[in-house]
């Protein structure tokens, strides 16, 4: 093992323990499952008042920061993030679920092509179908990693497209799309980036509301990013077909716990997806 690739898998995380649960602050929590990555525990617990399953004890906020600039995609594009089979309902293997480390470019470009052929592609259609963007729109996409989306959303739509990225290695690849803005680093920067005159017709959480450490906070400083009529995207994996306990997912979402985080926060819920489908995607609208 090389000194590089040895280095990347040194993953120390600090963690905390939650006494309630975040969405409706029930104390009741039914133990529901563990994983083990890289000699490190992480356990899950379920919420049977809200349907939400959250790791409890779960990384720092800041664990998690440093991991996302400096190691997530870094790992990613060489092929050596968690692989946990048996997590997703009728699952099959695709070409890039493979143990092969990979040349970082290669890794890129495989990265690439499927956030276009697996989540843009759902992305562009939701919108086309909800969202009447033009040259004047303007679209935010919270960890928007290699840039893949903002940039087949600008060819489509003209509109202005901005980006807020952790990794330093997303974001070297990223930055070659000229047309894209970039806002931050973090989800947690919404409240700076709220505070500003420029409002966004979309906000995009696609693959990263479940990923942050407080998802009620962030959708709440969301909102205040909104234009009237606004609405907030996210796509992340349906607890109820597609389980996946990893060491990224402090939080797995059922339709109903997401149900309760737009009432708490005062937005519109609308669901997209089917039941049945792996991906949950719904919309939250700024009413």
């Amino acid at each position: 093992m090389s000194k590089e690739i040895e280095e990347l898998k040194n993953v120390v995380f600090d963690f905390e323990a939650l006494s309630e649960c975040p969405f409706c602050q029930s104390q009741i929590m039914i133990p529901n499952g563990k994983i083990k990555w890289l000699d490190i525990d992480m356990w899950y617990v379920f919420c049977p008042n809200c349907g939400l399953k959250y790791m409890n004890p779960r990384p720092t906020r800041q664990s998690y920061q440093d991991f996302y600039k400096n190691k997530f995609w870094q790992q990613k594009i060489r092929n050596l993030g968690s692989h946990f089979e048996g997590q997703m309902w009728q699952a099959k293997k695709y070409k890039w679920d493979n143990e092969e480390i990979w040349d970082p470019e290669e890794g890129i470009k495989n990265r690439m092509e499927k956030q276009r052929e697996q989540k843009t592609k759902d992305i562009i259609a939701t919108l086309e179908t909800h969202a009447a963007l033009n040259g004047d729109s303007a679209v935010l996409d919270v960890g928007c990693s290699f840039g893949v989306t903002l940039d087949e959303i600008y060819k489509k739509y003209k509109c202005k497209v901005y980006g807020i990225e952790p990794s330093v290695e997303a974001r070297k690849q990223a930055e070659k799309f000229t047309e894209i803005e970039w806002l931050g680093e973090y989800a947690e920067e919404l409240e700076r980036i709220g505070r500003r005159e420029l409002k966004f017709d979309v906000l995009i959480f696609s693959h990263v509301l479940e990923n942050t450490t407080d998802p009620v906070r962030i959708i709440h400083l969301a909102k205040q990013c909104l234009k009237p009529g606004g609405m907030i995207y996210i796509q992340t994996p349906n607890l109820l077909v597609f389980d996946q306990m990893n060491p990224y997912h402090p939080f797995i979402f059922s339709r109903s716990a997401l149900g309760v985080l737009a009432e708490k926060i005062g937005l519109e819920y609308e669901p997209v997806s089917e039941m049945k489908n792996k991906m949950l995607e719904v919309l939250l609208i700024n009413k």
